[in-house]
């Protein structure tokens, strides 16, 4: 029915359907995904006697076929996308990556990993979709805000699960979001003020090391801490000589202002790399 749906739309813009068969196809797709969620969680209705990591393959068919109950939706009655969904349909996508993401802790913490491990892993993937699919179908969202957007879910998911992995990715979106931003706006370019461009980047990095410093090594730490900490010196260095004191005069007040809060940070959380570099690029500053 689905094939024969998506054959019509695609040659004549709409399918040729009556309103109970569009009703019975939708209350079909949505009985199979309750269904397979029984199957999973119901003690003694899985046919098969599978055990729980078998299980959670009929949660990923039950999502399998939700996708399908949108696909149908969508050919059979396209009115219920336009407007506000068809603006902003990548904020709904991460929305309901946030939901999912949401219940995946809340089923966790319940002992329900049936549901918990499905869900999300789902919801790690659903964020991508709109980044990739973001050329394909018009939309009023920014690809800057978007991406600033999936940014802050794997951030969330970085403190959440207390992942190093999810806190680059963060690093990553958010970073490529204000980069994509910045690339926009003219007298920003890279070369003009690396500081903009690296700085965040350096920072998210030096952030996520610090919320999962219980899942890193000492050494891992002291790497990551000095490059980090070098990237955000010179580049705020590189920008002085890009530019020039006499036509800038702010920008060694700006590596001043880096270098004495390196320096606060590392007397406050005794970190050697904070104390030692920021000490160094303040002369640098004075001097320059």
């Amino acid at each position: 029915v689905l094939v024969v749906e998506f054959e019509q739309f695609s040659r004549f813009g709409a399918v040729s359907i009556g309103w109970s068969a569009i009703v019975a196809v939708l209350l079909t797709l949505v009985g199979v995904s309750l269904i397979g969620i029984a199957f999973a969680v119901l003690p003694g209705e899985d046919p098969f006697d599978l055990d729980e990591r078998g299980r959670m393959r009929y949660v990923y068919a039950s999502e399998a076929f939700l996708v399908l109950t949108f696909m149908h939706l969508r050919l059979t009655m396209p009115w219920l996308f336009g407007g506000f969904f068809a603006r902003f349909w990548p904020i709904g996508v991460i929305w309901l990556a946030f939901a999912g993401a949401g219940l995946s802790d809340l089923f966790r913490r319940q002992g329900r990993m049936v549901l918990a491990e499905p869900l999300g892993k789902t919801g790690v993937i659903l964020p991508l979709l709109p980044v990739i699919g973001y050329w394909s179908l018009n939309s009023e969202v920014r690809y800057s805000g978007l991406l600033l957007l999936v940014g802050l879910f794997y951030g969330v998911l970085s403190v959440m699960r207390r992942s190093f992995a999810f806190g680059i990715l963060a690093a990553m979106a958010g970073n490529a979001g204000l980069w994509h931003f910045l690339n926009g706006v003219d007298g920003m370019a890279f070369y003009q003020h690396p500081q903009l461009w690296l700085i965040p980047a350096a920072a998210s990095v030096l952030l996520a090391a610090r919320i999962n410093r219980d899942s890193l090594s000492a050494e891992q730490m002291n790497s990551i801490r000095y490059g980090a900490l070098v990237t955000i010196y010179v580049s705020s260095t590189a920008d002085i000589f890009l530019n020039g004191v006499a036509d800038s005069p702010w920008l060694p007040i700006i590596l001043a202002v880096l270098a004495v809060a390196g320096v606060a940070s590392g007397l406050m959380l005794r970190i050697r790399a904070f104390l030692f570099l920021g000490t160094a690029f303040l002369l640098l500053s004075m001097l320059t």
